[in-house]
């Protein structure tokens, strides 16, 4: 920096502390030889120095007030410009979280009956209609097939109304196999819920006419505690005036810890039945 050259516009940085330190050297050489630039810089320093003694302005009340009032309208203001979105979303995700059910056999369930009928789109799609009666039978198979996987599934879960869809699922499957009566005697032998094993023997009852339910459900009646398993069970059994029926009847009688109402209606209906 030559000594000809004014240092006016950097004594503001100079003052501040914000020039490096070959500038700092220069200015305060040039301070030295230039009578013009060392008066600007005795008055800009009092200026500072009387700045430097100014307390500090703290803000009043009335300004945090203010503050906090522009801030609630700006965001009031973004809140209605996002609204119609915001509120569309939220309806979407409130809808969708009504009609999703929570229980993973369910949503299994509801995989398998999309699976189904993406299969039967496919198959119409490809002219499955045009083709072998082999391809429908398939078809059906594919139907049973899920039917059962969704009761089996259902009645597995946690919660005792599920085990209770599972059961009443039990009603679609027009062909039930050994391993669908097996979960169905199960649950009526040994839920912990009172309403499962009804709705499990509800299901049963429809197939009383074959030998092994009938069996099953004869059996089941000997092991029952609950009376009002017992009392459907009663039910299911007198519909069919037969030996075993009558001999279980007759055996259940035995039973010195019966509860009195049972009793009574297995006394009436052995009556009725003429034995």
């Amino acid at each position: 920096m030559k000594k000809t050259n004014h240092v006016l516009n950097q004594l503001t940085d100079y003052l501040g502390g914000s020039v490096s330190k070959a500038d700092r050297i220069a200015i305060e050489r040039h301070l030295k030889t230039c009578k013009s630039c060392n008066a600007e810089y005795t008055a800009l320093t009092k200026v500072w120095t009387e700045l430097g003694r100014l307390p500090d302005e703290k803000p009043g009340p009335q300004m945090r007030q203010r503050f906090y009032a522009e801030l609630e309208l700006q965001k009031s203001a973004r809140e209605l410009r996002m609204a119609p979105e915001v509120r569309w979303i939220d309806r979407l995700n409130n809808l969708v979280a009504r009609l999703w059910p929570k229980q993973p056999a369910v949503q299994f369930a509801i995989a398998l009956v999309c699976l189904l009928v993406g299969y039967v789109i496919g198959f119409r799609v490809d002219g499955g209609g045009n083709g072998s009666n082999g391809d429908v039978a398939q078809l059906r198979s594919e139907v049973v097939n899920m039917q059962r996987l969704v009761m089996l599934s259902l009645l597995k879960t946690e919660s005792a109304s599920e085990r209770i869809r599972g059961a009443n699922w039990s009603e679609r499957i027009t062909r039930p196999d050994p391993e669908v009566f097996s979960a169905l005697f199960e649950s009526l032998n040994y839920d912990p819920v009172v309403n499962v094993r009804l709705a499990a023997l509800e299901a049963l009852s429809k197939y009383y006419d074959e030998t092994e339910v009938k069996k099953g459900i004869i059996g089941s009646l000997l092991r029952q505690t609950s009376p009002l398993v017992q009392l459907a069970l009663i039910q299911v059994i007198t519909t069919v005036r037969d030996v075993e029926g009558m001999a279980a009847l007759k055996e259940l009688l035995k039973n010195k810890d019966l509860n009195k109402t049972v009793r009574e209606q297995v006394e009436k209906h052995i009556k009725e039945m003429g034995s």
